[in-house]
């Protein structure tokens, strides 16, 4: 048999018979560690996705607010930044004027009372504890914490990278006050709450009944997956 024949052909899929491989402790060990690390990189790359998107979303938001736009430029100019941004960038989503103006309400739901989130966002990332299915999301915080997230804007609160962005429009549209959007953040972390059992913890006003109902979150229909998908 020659060199090249020697070689082994990657380019196609090849069926493994059982003679082939002697699988051991040691084996399925190894394996087992593979894996985990690909759902760590995985959990790594979507929270950092995630957190980026929120970033802009929160500092597109605060500079609509802090440059007092609508009165400096016209009370179009929230539409005109739609237009521009779809110009700009046609295959992305997000950039409709009602979404602009969710950015807008979000920044200025926490920022109002930012004295608030201090306490209530070191309680959410104490709350997502090493004990829990998602403790990953909060080691990846941790090291987001070292990032750029916390670098620029560093009034963006951090357990907010590990919550999608419908989750927050939900959040902010749905709470009556700060700690009860904290409260719903810290959940949807700890629990993995998919956005329709959000929407259900809402109408079954967990927040209202926390410490009331035994196992209440079964109302909510928790899912034991990450908010990301992941």
């Amino acid at each position: 048999m020659d060199k090249k024949n020697k070689e082994i052909d990657i380019s196609e899929p090849r069926i493994v018979k059982s003679h082939d491989v002697k699988l051991d402790a040691e084996y399925a060990e190894w394996i087992a560690e593979v894996k985990h690390r690909y759902r760590s990189a995985q959990v790594k790359a979507a929270v950092k996705v995630n957190g980026e998107k929120l970033l802009f979303n929160w500092q597109m938001g605060r500079d609509l607010v802090q440059k007092k736009a609508e009165k400096r430029w016209g009370a179009g100019v929230v539409e005109q930044v739609s237009l521009d941004l779809k110009k700009e960038f046609p295959n992305e989503d997000g950039f409709s004027a009602r979404n602009l103006r969710y950015m807008m309400q979000w920044y200025l739901f926490y920022t109002t009372e930012a004295a608030k989130l201090q306490r209530p966002v070191a309680e959410i990332m104490h709350q997502v504890g090493a004990e829990t299915e998602n403790g990953k999301l909060h080691q990846v915080g941790a090291e987001l914490s070292e990032e750029k997230l916390h670098q620029v804007g560093g009034e963006f609160p951090l357990p907010f990278a590990l919550v999608p962005w419908r989750h927050h429009v939900e959040i902010i549209t749905k709470s009556k006050s700060t700690d009860e959007a904290l409260f719903y953040v810290g959940k949807t972390i700890e629990q993995g709450l998919s956005r329709v059992a959000l929407i259900n913890c809402f109408k079954a006003h967990l927040y209202e009944h926390q410490g009331k109902i035994v196992n209440n979150f079964f109302l909510c229909g928790v899912t034991t997956q990450s908010p990301l998908g992941i």
